[in-house]
């Protein structure tokens, strides 16, 4: 029963995490961007080769991730899709945690908006916290008597 409560938070804590990377991170004016379209200006944060490659990579890789964790968990793999989710959780939390401390900053003219980043960051801890109820969910296990009866 614990892991099956433990594979529910994490399926709604991807589901959220993943629908916050799509609400607005940075403002611009009067103008909003969610995180995929924040990307397009890594290069003015300096990362314009190789690095901002990998970062675009990482970032845009853990929408499909998510989606693999449900299906592992739809297809019963709790402990494979528990590990995905700590990896899942573990990228999208980071990244939210960093935008959200960076946040706030209501006069400027270009800030980070938090309603993104406090969503990802909230689905990425529930996903955390059902992948570890999952992993720490005892396994039932049935002990053959060797006269063959249960």
């Amino acid at each position: 029963m614990r892991r099956t409560w433990g594979a529910v938070v994490g399926v709604v804590g991807l589901i959220t995490g993943v629908a916050g990377t799509f609400l607005p991170w940075l403002r611009s004016g009067s103008v909003v961007r969610n995180s995929y379209e924040v990307l397009a200006f890594r290069g003015f944060a300096g990362l314009d080769g190789a690095a901002g490659e990998v970062v675009r990579g990482v970032w845009v890789a853990i929408t499909p991730l998510a989606v693999s964790c449900v299906v592992l968990w739809v297809l019963r793999l709790h402990r494979f899709a528990a590990c995905a989710g700590l990896v899942f959780g573990t990228i999208a939390g980071t990244v939210a945690a960093l935008a959200a401390v960076q946040g706030g900053n209501e006069g400027a003219l270009v800030g980070i908006t938090l309603t993104g980043p406090v969503v990802t960051l909230g689905g990425a801890l529930l996903g955390v916290a059902g992948a570890i109820t999952v992993l720490t969910a005892k396994s039932r296990t049935v002990i053959v008597s060797p006269g063959g009866a249960p």
